[in-house]
Order: C-alpha cells, then structure tokens, then sequence
C-alpha cells in the first residue's frame, strides 16, 4: 500500500471531521453537513459531465486508477537491475538460456517486468537492435499517453465537481426564495426557516469543493506523479535491454544500469 496516499487521507479525514465536531458544538451536530439531495447533484453531476467529456472506457479506466493510487510497486528500480545482470549472465551463452532464465522469477523480485520479458524475449529471437529500440519506445509512449488520459479524466472530476457544488447551491436558493413568497405557518420563526434553507443551499458548495480538493485533485497529481516516475524505470529497462543484445558482461551491465540508481541504491562489486 502507499503509505503516503493512506496517511494523507486518514489525516484529512481526522482533522476536517474534528474541526467539523467543533464547529457543530450546540448547532444540532453534523447531521446539518449530511444531504442526499446536494451529494447526488455533485457526484452525479461531475460523473455525467466527465462521460460526456471522455469515452465510457476511459471514464471506467479510473476504477483500475484506484489501484495505481493506493498500491505501490512490489519492486524497486534497484530489484530491476540485478534482475537484468542475472539475465545478461544467461544471455551471453546463448539465446536459448535467455529464454530459460525468463521462464521462472528473479531472485531480486517476485516476476520479471512484462516489458523486461518482451525485451529479452525478442533480443533472443534475434530481432535488430534499432527494431528493439523502436518497439521499447513505442510502448512507453503509449503507456504514458494511456496513463495520462488516466489523470485527465480525475483532474475534470476535480474540475466539475465545484461547478456542480455551484449548481446544486443554485437550485437550493431558488427554492429557497420561492418559498420566501409563502407566508409562515403559524409558530414557525421566518429567521429560523430561512436560515436553515440557506444552510442546505450552501451544502452543494461544500461538497464540490470537498470532493475536488481532498480527492480527485490530489489522486489525479498522484497519478501524474506516477507516470512521470515510470520514464526513469522506462529509461532503465531500454538501456537494459540494448545491453542484452550486445551480450555485455554482467559486471558491464552492472556498471550502466547503476547510473539510473540513487547512489545510495547502486550496486556494489560485493554483491
């Protein structure tokens, strides 16, 4: 789990919600804050809008998001790179123990990446090194081009939901007005009334600007910020695979690939 994304959102949710209870002090609790009405203008709202934005799949493609934001990778760039000096150590007797090194998992880490296994795999199968370059490129291109749409379409989450908040506290208040016109029943303070509609008016508001700044906001940055961290495993696993084809020593290997390592990460010759 991202450690980060959880810490952050448990944070939030404390703090808001406690600052909540004591603004609620002696005003009827936080029931005030709940309204089914104003969560279904805003959330439905901002999901229509972004359907029509977008394609349905990419729309549903935030579902799968949901994933990206809260797991982090079961590996580390580091894992990568032992994975890619044991297969330079196959690949340099021959194509067929490539092969074989890649059938079961590294030592360094529970699989070997899907790009790592078809890089390896068309090394072995004998293709051009500028035909190899050319295929890695293509699909880290089009990862971050997928990956990207990802984000944009929680970033206009973040973006209708305000709007919608906006909508919502609209809709209240010309109802609100036009009860205004209806004298008061009998008992009913008019200050009273009038107060408490204004306060389910501006709860759309609330909501729209909850919604968008404490999660599609933030989840679409997460993304992005994901995205952008794959160009350096990309980087990496390009440059390895470029090493494969040309049979370079495992210590050769070691050597390149410990440059797209922190230093603190690199590797060192006693291990």
């Amino acid at each position: 789990m991202n450690l980060g994304t959880i810490i952050g959102l448990v944070l939030g949710t404390v703090l808001i919600g406690y600052a909540s209870v004591l603004a609620a002090g002696g005003v009827g609790g936080l029931g005030a804050l709940w309204d089914m009405v104003s969560l279904l203008i805003v959330v439905g709202g901002a999901l229509s809008a972004t359907a029509i934005a977008f394609k349905m799949n990419e729309v549903m493609s935030i579902i799968k998001s949901m994933s990206m934001i809260f797991a982090d990778d079961p590996y580390t760039l580091r894992d990568v790179v032992l994975d890619f000096i044991d297969l330079a150590a196959a690949a340099k007797k021959g194509p067929n123990d490539l092969r074989k090194a890649l059938e079961s998992p590294p030592e360094s880490m529970p699989f070997h990446l899907k790009v790592v296994n078809i890089g390896a795999t068309i090394v072995a199968d004998g293709y051009a090194k500028q035909d190899i370059r050319e295929i890695l490129e293509n699909m880290e291109e089009y990862r971050a081009v997928r990956e990207g749409q990802s984000a944009n379409v929680m970033k206009s989450l973040g973006t209708y939901t305000p709007a919608f908040g906006m909508v919502g506290t609209l809709i209240g208040l010309v109802f609100m007005l036009a009860g205004m016109a209806d004298p008061p029943e009998p008992g009913v303070d008019p200050a009273a009334k009038l107060g408490a509609a204004m306060a389910v008016a501006l709860i759309t508001t609330l909501y729209g600007a909850l919604f968008a700044n404490f999660f599609f906001l933030p989840f679409a940055d997460k993304l992005k910020g994901k995205s952008e961290g794959k160009k350096i495993e990309s980087a990496l696993v390009c440059e390895g695979v470029m090493l494969l084809a040309d049979k370079v020593h495992p210590m050769m290997m070691r050597d390149k690939l410990n440059a797209f390592l922190d230093s603190r990460e690199r590797i060192q010759d006693d291990e």
